[in-house]
């Protein structure tokens, strides 16, 4: 339970810098994964809400990695990550498979707990998880659109609609480069296929 919690911390800690334009932080940075922080507010993605509030940020950002030797398959991570004139910031997170990307329509279950998509809300006062709920995204060469829909009284509903970027990251072998093999026990050197030359990346060049 204890390695279930560091991965939730961590992704809303990614989520939470992205929004607010810090640095990256840690599980041991918790405390200050609930400052506040202002932000400039970018128009490349916009969220809003069913009471009027609009977030802005720069685009979505997808992140494709390759399966692993002996290890984990091919997974999408897809971060959201907004902020209205205050600095309150609203971000969406989650992982899919590359299949379900490729489908370029889906719904991801929103979650309180440590499973599932994350749907952040900071303000001055700190961070919370809206949830459950269910999102659902539409991607299309570049642009993407959805809602989500939650429990929650503060934010039962919301439209998305911007534009996103895809990263797709390979073993260095998969560019022709020497293996780098593993930086430590089960974890793995992955480098980025900028160019999508790659076989694994040429599948997602379409996205």
């Amino acid at each position: 339970m204890k390695d279930e919690k560091n991965l939730f911390l961590l992704r809303v800690c990614a989520a939470s810098a992205a929004a607010m334009s810090t640095t990256a932080c840690s599980v041991g940075d918790v405390s200050d994964l609930f400052a506040f922080r202002t932000t400039s507010v970018d128009d490349d993605l916009t969220i809003r809400t069913s009471d009027g509030r609009v977030f802005r940020g720069d685009p979505g950002s997808i992140e494709i990695r390759a399966p692993l030797p002996n290890g984990p398959p091919a997974m999408a991570s897809v971060t959201l990550s907004t902020a209205d004139r205050r600095g309150y910031g609203l971000s969406i997170a989650f992982d899919i498979s590359t299949e379900t990307l490729l489908e370029r329509s889906f719904s991801v279950a929103l979650s309180e707990g440590y499973s599932g998509g994350t749907l952040a809300y900071l303000s001055q006062s700190g961070a919370s998880i809206i949830g459950p709920g269910t999102l659902s995204l539409r991607t299309s060469y570049g642009k993407l659109n959805g809602q989500f829909e939650t429990a929650d009284d503060a934010f039962p509903v919301g439209t998305i609609e911007g534009r996103y970027e895809v990263v797709c990251l390979v073993l260095p072998e998969m560019l022709g480069a020497t293996p780098n093999g593993e930086a430590s026990q089960g974890t793995w050197i992955l480098v980025e296929d900028e160019a999508k030359t790659s076989k694994f990346c040429q599948t997602f060049a379409g996205l």
